[in-house]
């Protein structure tokens, strides 16, 4: 994002948080549905008076890590984490650092649970553990400025008693449940979710690369989610994080696409994957292709796209209107396909050492040069 880009973006948003505050009511913010596990059941945690609570009743440190480490979609037995808040996932981690087990496997499930939770604090997004007060922020222009008090959401969005369960859950189901939905990218979202719970069970190089990759790709997905969404779509516009586009039907059918950019400019590179939005079909799969070429013709900014097999409709059905671009994010691709996961995901403790690399002046130095 350009420095204009960043200033009228964040113009644009103080003048919401300002209008929400002089109202004293949220303001919507995003439509699209959050990703999370929606069929599963929830296990509501929390800290209340130095104390972890749970939903279910009391229940120690290594059955809470068991239920954040279940990653299999194939049995009845996972559930969804809700916390309520950044500060509850923090005293979390604090408790997880005191909790006592009597086991090896104990042991080894209470450290994997302060590895995960570790990187859900710092990612945007995490489908197995969501953050009821994260979500919030996310589907509204909060009329406060401390968008992590619970009690304050609950206020404003009238739900009574915010730290019982059935509170938590109201709450919850305002956070999540939108209006729109983009299948594919919550999937893909939570899917790379599972990866970095998979690769952060173990310690080790290996497993933490492949939670360093998730991450990346959730982050990306996580971008591409809101740059998609309806009702954040004159902030990503500002942000140029979107462009307004308007295909044009050419003299003789071409196989590349031209289309004319109003705002003069564009954000991708040459051969950038660029899915379209159609405001026309909010739920459609999102398809495209990659960028040709751009520049000046006549007076107006061209834009050339050379689309991918099925994405030549998303062009063609919307001719002489406008329509808005997004960059596809990093691993993604306009057609979701089920591929079977691979056989090095992660969460494996490797079987043979990870040779170690040592430049000479350190190896003449004395470090050990063997693999670790």
């Amino acid at each position: 994002m350009n420095t204009t880009g960043a200033m009228k973006a964040a113009t644009y948003a103080a003048e919401r948080r300002e209008q929400a505050a002089r109202t004293g009511q949220p303001l919507a913010r995003m439509s699209e549905t959050l990703p999370s596990l929606h069929v599963r059941e929830k296990l509501f945690v929390w800290v209340d008076k130095g104390r972890v609570r749970t939903s279910d009743g009391p229940m120690k440190g290594h059955e809470i890590a068991s239920v954040l480490l279940n990653t299999d979609d194939e049995t009845d037995s996972r559930r969804e984490i809700v916390t309520p808040t950044v500060r509850d996932l923090r005293l979390l981690v604090r408790a997880f650092t005191k909790a006592r087990f009597d086991t090896i496997d104990q042991r080894n499930a209470v450290l994997a649970a302060r590895r995960v939770l570790d990187v859900a604090l710092t990612t945007p997004w995490y489908s197995s553990l969501t953050i009821i007060t994260k979500g919030l922020s996310a589907r509204y222009w909060a009329p406060f400025t401390d968008t992590d008090d619970l009690a304050a959401w609950a206020r404003v969005l009238g739900v009574a008693d915010a730290r019982s369960t059935t509170g938590m859950g109201d709450l919850y189901r305002l956070a999540v449940r939108g209006t729109t939905t983009h299948g594919a990218l919550t999937t893909r979202i939570t899917a790379a979710s599972d990866r970095i719970t998979r690769a952060r069970t173990f310690p080790g190089a290996i497993n933490d690369a492949q939670a360093y990759v998730a991450m990346e790709a959730l982050g990306g997905q996580w971008k591409a989610l809101c740059a998609v969404d309806e009702t954040l779509r004159p902030y990503n516009l500002a942000a140029r994080r979107t462009v307004a586009v308007i295909p044009q039907r050419q003299a003789r059918e071409q196989h590349i696409e031209r289309m004319v950019v109003p705002g003069g400019s564009i954000p991708f590179r040459d051969s950038s994957t660029v899915w379209v939005v159609d405001p026309h079909s909010p739920d459609a799969d999102l398809r495209g292709g990659k960028v040709h070429g751009f520049g000046y013709d006549q007076g107006q900014f061209i834009l050339e796209v050379d689309p991918e097999t099925k994405g030549t409709w998303s062009f063609r059905s919307a001719y002489g209107r406008e329509v808005y671009l997004v960059e596809a994010p990093f691993g993604g691709s306009p057609r979701f396909t089920r591929k079977e996961p691979s056989a090095w995901e992660g969460g494996v403790p490797p079987t043979d050492p990870v040779e170690r690399i040592v430049p000479p002046e350190l190896s003449l130095a004395g470090m050990d040069t063997t693999p670790a």
